[in-house]
């Protein structure tokens, strides 16, 4: 920079960028300094896949920390297959890790990177912490015994689905035989178990919506076994409450007849609600039904997540058109589904849009 003699000012500026010019020295070499200190690295990583592979037990399930890490998850596979178990079964794909994905499992394992463990509140007793340099920490849980009866989402494959028609019948959906319920023509009638986004959050869920004008859709699981709990969580999708059209979607929990539990999701409610409901003994054995209504059922993208808790000591009566074999624990009662009738024509499900449409 060149200076005019006698001028205070030119000095001063002079000053100044050049300090600024050192500043911005001393700020880029902190960050990348630091940056390298909390990204992991192969060998943090290599560490991890190690200790795992060692230490790894059947039943055993495994997530990461923030999920988004490039933390190259093909060595933690190698670690299961090296143990003769299986990476797709134990691996937990929801973000943030919690315990409801985490039911089931024994112990739960949990690569940690960008210096994030200490944000990780799992309410679990922690078993392990190992400091692997780079931002970088392999933790793991002890889950205890699961609570878990039955879950819903699990055994979507046993429920059966019905849509309210214009003349005010239902109409069955369709089973395909894979991954979910087709209701006829677009997609998003459509019910399945996906990754769905809720409250900046992403989990597994039923996505179920209502439909179009004065809709209703209804998913019975008439095969449930007896339990004391009734539990879950329900959200609408970031689709849906990026879209005004629709209405409220008005949530009903019910066993046999009786409705257990209710919510009015607003339309544009982004956060998970978590539910738990004490079942009664005239509830043991029912079948479990969830209705979700609305005036105006388009865009109404709802998540349903819930399981029965606790399952019930008591034996319950066979069914009447069932024998049971001398010495066999006799089967619960179960709610039969209704005749179902003619299903509508169904079109292959678009897989371009991605949104949900006024019908």
């Amino acid at each position: 920079m060149m200076i005019v003699p006698g001028t205070r000012g030119s000095l001063a500026a002079a000053f100044v960028g050049a300090l600024a010019i050192f500043a911005t020295s001393v700020a880029m070499f902190v960050l990348r300094t630091n940056r390298h200190a909390v990204e992991p690295d192969d060998a943090s990583l290599g560490a991890a896949a190690r200790i795992l592979t060692r230490d790894v037990q059947k039943g055993d399930g495994i997530g990461f920390h923030p999920e988004w890490s490039a933390s190259q998850k093909w060595r933690f596979a190698e670690a299961y297959r090296k143990n003769a178990l299986f990476y797709d079964e134990a691996l937990l794909v929801g973000d943030p890790t919690d315990l409801w994905d985490a039911d089931g499992f024994k112990r739960l394992w949990v690569v940690s990177t960008h210096n994030r463990a200490a944000s990780l509140k799992l309410p679990a007793r922690r078993l392990r912490a190992e400091d692997l340099d780079h931002g970088t920490e392999l933790l793991l849980f002890d889950l205890g015994t699961s609570r878990t009866a039955y879950d819903l989402r699990k055994h979507v494959a046993d429920a059966f689905v019905e849509r309210k028609q214009p003349d005010g019948t239902f109409r069955r959906c369709i089973w395909n035989g894979e991954s979910k319920h087709i209701c006829g023509g677009d997609w998003w009638l459509d019910v399945f178990d996906a990754v769905h986004e809720v409250g900046n959050s992403r989990h597994n869920g039923l996505m179920i919506q209502p439909g179009g004008r004065d809709a209703l859709a209804r998913i019975t699981w008439p095969r449930a076994p007896a339990a004391r709990v009734l539990a879950g969580r329900v959200g609408l999708r970031l689709w849906a409450v990026r879209n005004d059209i629709g209405s409220d979607v008005k949530i009903r929990a019910l066993l046999g007849n009786r409705e257990v539990w209710s919510l009015v999701l607003h339309k544009g409610d982004f956060v998970w609600h978590p539910f738990e409901v004490r079942l009664k003994p005239e509830d043991f054995g029912q079948a479990v039904t969830f209705e979700l209504a609305a005036q105006d059922g388009n865009w109404r993208q709802t998540v349903l997540d819930a399981r029965l808790l606790d399952a019930t000591d008591a034996p319950a009566p066979p069914p009447h058109d069932a024998a049971v074999p001398p010495g066999a624990a006799p089967a619960p009662v179960v709610a039969q589904p209704p005749p179902a009738t003619a299903a509508p024509e169904s079109a292959a499900p678009s897989k371009k849009n991605k949104r949900g449409k006024r019908r």
